[in-house]
């Protein structure tokens, strides 16, 4: 298959197959790169000199008023709206019928007249009740961390740094619930933003409004602690820098992911991709023992551990917990060292010291060779360019009447053989539906035959429907038309339409069954979620978990001094108070 550049294209051949890639344990057990959204933003930011700033500053000194940040994108101007408020704490909730929230956002391309903030006010507060106009990109709304946030206020106000004890692992004082865009109540679709826009990459615009809300909360903090410190007539510090790059953005996700990444088969394949390919070209790397290569690696290791060894303060289960991951990282470390020393590891000498490490990290754990993989990718940047262009992709199906069911048959046999895999006749895989829930305005499961709503069941199953489309193949002649045979059995249009659009794509299925009674959420929220650049995986259950956006990622200041800000992988706590 071709990618849209020749490298790319080259590294598909080396690359894992889609066995490996799509297993849901490979994806539900995903780590973020140097090429997940947050952090490509931030580079792209600092390489082409974007600057930004506060333009208005409008709040009490309990933090409630308004906000507005200003992004000049080599002269294309985007402000982020910040609407601050303070509810009851019974009132904070992640979901997304909640009513009312401590802050809400609106990413609008272009100045904001005053004008525009007074719509905006009447509109971005409601949320779900409101209405945007055609320049607005982005949504969003979040809540403070009652505990967190008061902590941190109450320290700055007496003069001092928060206690790194003290403060969660999760490392956040506001947690973010919702980023809207691609046209819902009347945001600019993706389409409308265009190729040639500063923001026309996927997800781009949606990681400039978290990056702004995290730096909102940290600046918001600072506030409240110097009215607090003036009322009390003290001295009030500001965050250490360490501190703010360190406390990111929370966020908590829900089920409301699943069907969108199997209903974007193009899309997946792309972000599979995007992790895939930089991990071979990693794997083929020869990188000497005393090459900068490799020394970065073994840094990149033992500051992983550092990282995972500090995570003690939130559950992490069904996942490994912090402590774990550093001990089994402790093997990789030896590994690295050892050839650094002596060009082996395990005593086996190679030229690809990579693809060993990686091999043998596989071996302790999945968990393991994740955060290696990610180490390893960190280590070239040549392909940053290339991966960008990955993600422009053609997010459409369209049928192939014309094609011979022979055709049909290659295509299934090639990309869809995995299905075999599953027993549609066991009750259990056909057991749960995918619906939207109008009490709940998100995507929910519910128990076939018991629960309501399977009227409107999401087209969710695409193993079942190509077990069932199979099925009816058996007698069919292979000379035969697709749209002959869609005249009989028209219940099959859609996952024939599927089949034909993806069929030169090795990473658009993932190898699950959602229908099942086993299936497990938590594989394709996490795969996700690492792919934007999330980390601190906290599962409430196995259908949603907490995150952490940004955390350890450059601040305003950072990124306006153009200085060193690509360096933030699997970043420690600040030991500073």
């Amino acid at each position: 298959m071709t990618r849209p550049t020749e490298r790319l294209t080259s590294l598909q051949y080396s690359a894992r197959d889609a066995g490996h890639a799509m297993d849901p344990n490979e994806l539900g057990t995903a780590r973020q790169t140097r090429h997940s959204f947050a952090r490509a933003f931030l580079r792209n930011a600092v390489q082409r000199g974007w600057k930004f700033s506060i333009r208005s500053w409008e709040l009490d000194d309990l933090g409630r008023g308004h906000a507005i940040y200003r992004a000049d994108l080599s002269g294309h101007i985007v402000e982020g709206v910040v609407f601050s408020q303070i509810i009851d704490e019974d009132l904070r909730s992640d979901r997304v019928i909640a009513q009312d929230w401590d802050v809400t956002f609106a990413l609008v391309d272009g100045e904001v007249s005053p004008q525009d903030l007074e719509y905006l006010r009447g509109h971005v507060t409601k949320q779900e009740d409101g209405r945007a106009d055609s320049r607005t990109l982005i949504w969003a709304r979040a809540n403070r961390s009652q505990r967190f946030f008061n902590y941190v206020v109450n320290s700055l106000a007496d003069g001092n740094q928060p206690e790194a004890s003290q403060v969660s692992d999760a490392a956040y004082i506001m947690r973010s619930t919702a980023f809207y865009g691609n046209g819902k109540w009347g945001l600019r679709d993706f389409d409308g933003i265009g190729s040639d826009h500063p923001l026309g990459i996927p997800y781009r615009a949606q990681m400039l409004a978290a990056w702004l809300l995290r730096e909102f909360s940290a600046d918001l903090a600072e506030h409240c602690a110097a009215a607090k410190a003036k009322s009390a007539s003290s001295q009030p510090a500001s965050l250490d820098i360490r501190w703010r790059r360190f406390l990111g953005l929370g966020n908590a996700t829900g089920l409301g992911m699943v069907p969108y990444v199997i209903r974007h088969p193009q899309v997946l394949d792309a972000w599979v991709a995007l992790r895939e390919l930089p991990l071979a070209n990693a794997r083929i790397q020869n990188w000497r023992r005393d090459s900068p290569e490799w020394q970065r690696v073994l840094e990149l290791l033992v500051r992983a551990r550092t990282y995972f060894s500090q995570k003690v303060s939130f559950e992490t289960a069904p996942y490994p917990s912090g402590p774990e991951l550093a001990e089994q990282l402790t093997l990789a470390i030896a590994w690295a060292n050892e050839f650094q020393q002596g060009s082996t590891i395990k005593g086996q000498g190679t030229e690809t010291p990579g693809d060993l490490l990686h091999l043998f990290s596989q071996d302790v754990s999945i968990e393991l060779r994740q955060i290696v993989d990610s180490v390893l990718v960190e280590c070239d940047a040549s392909l940053d360019s290339d991966i960008e262009e990955l993600l422009l992709c053609e997010d459409r199906t369209a049928l192939e009447p014309s094609m011979s069911i022979l055709e049909l048959r290659a295509a299934l046999d090639e990309r869809y053989s995995w299905v075999g895999q599953h027993d549609f006749s066991d009750r259990v895989s056909t057991s749960m539906f995918w619906y939207y829930s109008q009490n709940n305005q998100e995507p929910r499961r519910g128990v076939r035959g018991k629960d309501r709503g399977v009227i409107t069941e999401h087209p969710v199953g695409i193993a079942r429907d190509t077990a069932e489309l199979l099925d009816d193949l058996r007698n069919v002649p292979d000379d035969l038309s697709v749209g002959a045979f869609l005249l009989d059995y028209p219940q099959h249009w859609g996952i024939v339409e599927r089949i034909q659009s993806v069929r030169a794509l090795r990473y658009a299925e993932a190898r699950v069954n959602p229908l099942s009674g086993d299936f497990i959420p938590l594989d394709l929220q996490r795969f996700q979620l690492a792919l934007y650049g999330m980390e601190n995986f906290n599962p409430q259950s196995t259908d949603w978990l907490r995150v952490t956006l940004y955390g350890g990622a450059p601040t305003v200041s950072d990124v306006n001094g153009s200085g060193q800000v690509d360096d933030w992988l699997f970043a420690p706590r600040p030991e500073v108070g």
